[in-house]
């Protein structure tokens, strides 16, 4: 049972921090490269709204699968970077939260509107959010990664 709880386990952090490297990384750069803002702005909600129900899912596979780790398997023999990867788990869930209940849906609300500098900026809220639950989430994989348990 253990290793279908921790495979869980890390699918959900591949799909959650490998889609905000490759968004943050590749194709926002790219993106900003080769297209100009009222076909970019687009293309980003676009990728969004398909990514977003993916981390919705990875964080209720994360969290699930970290807690059963945490208080079935573990119990009172998790150690401190169990903690760790916890708290830092729930801030990023935290920020994604934000990201998702404010700055994305207003950056839905000012493309429908045809408000391009207003979506933009939201989106560059966006983007620096991402990029701290992107460290955020590099860090937790190098803490397992270095103290497994």
């Amino acid at each position: 049972m253990y290793s279908v709880i921790i495979t869980l386990h890390l699918l959900g952090v591949v799909v959650w921090v490998g889609g905000m490297f490759f968004a943050h990384m590749a194709l926002r750069p790219a993106a900003v490269e080769v297209l100009e803002p009222p076909q970019r702005l687009p293309l980003m909600k676009r990728t969004l709204d398909r990514f977003f129900p993916w981390v919705w899912l990875a964080i209720v596979l994360i969290l699930g699968s970290g807690y059963a780790i945490q208080f079935g398997i573990l119990g009172a023999g998790a150690g401190l970077h169990v903690h760790i990867m916890q708290g830092i788990g729930l801030a990023m869930v935290a920020l994604f939260c934000y990201i998702y209940f404010l700055p994305y849906r207003q950056m839905g609300r000012a493309l429908q509107a045809g408000e391009l500098p207003q979506a933009g900026a939201r989106l560059a809220v966006m983007r620096r959010i991402i990029g701290i639950n992107l460290v955020l989430g590099l860090v937790t994989i190098v803490i397992g990664a270095a103290k497994p348990f």
